[in-house]
């Protein structure tokens, strides 16, 4: 039995649309990249929308957090994939720019959703240190600081 259906997920319809996105962005590439960068982003994006789908399939919500940590991790793969295509010159800063809002906007929603999990959900009482990623935690504060 699932805890939720992937697909009544916003933040799933989002991380599909922008696995879309890499893939158009992609076709931009030179020949030479479509086995390097170019495989490697499309893969990044990929499992986003796919750990969020295999994760709503867990049996406690905890599992789940864990592959909706592994998709914000792909986030950040794609993000530093972004500066490397820009310095590559193989997209403009205004490709980039659009692009990198949607990746933003995404992983907002990715946080709050797993906040909302942190909160609603788990019943850990000191559920900071029970993350398993040591750098999701350091990035949860960093973005509370900033007020999402």
């Amino acid at each position: 039995m699932n805890l939720t259906n992937y697909k009544n997920l916003e933040i799933y319809s989002l991380a599909h649309q922008l696995t879309l996105d890499f893939y158009s962005l992609s076709e931009k590439f030179p020949e030479k990249e479509s086995k390097n960068l170019g495989s490697q982003i499309i893969r990044a994006a990929t499992s986003i929308p796919l750990n969020i789908a295999e994760g709503s399939g867990s049996i406690s919500y905890k599992v789940f957090l864990n592959y909706l940590i592994y998709s914000y991790r792909s986030c950040l793969e794609l993000e530093a994939a972004l500066y490397l295509v820009r310095d590559l010159n193989y997209i403009d800063e205004k490709e980039l720019d659009n692009i990198y809002e949607k990746l933003d906007k995404f992983v907002r929603k990715l946080y709050r959703y797993m906040k909302y999990i942190e909160d609603n959900k788990l019943n850990n009482k000191n559920r900071l240190n029970k993350y398993p990623s040591a750098y999701y935690n350091q990035q949860k504060i960093i973005l509370e600081q900033n007020k999402l």
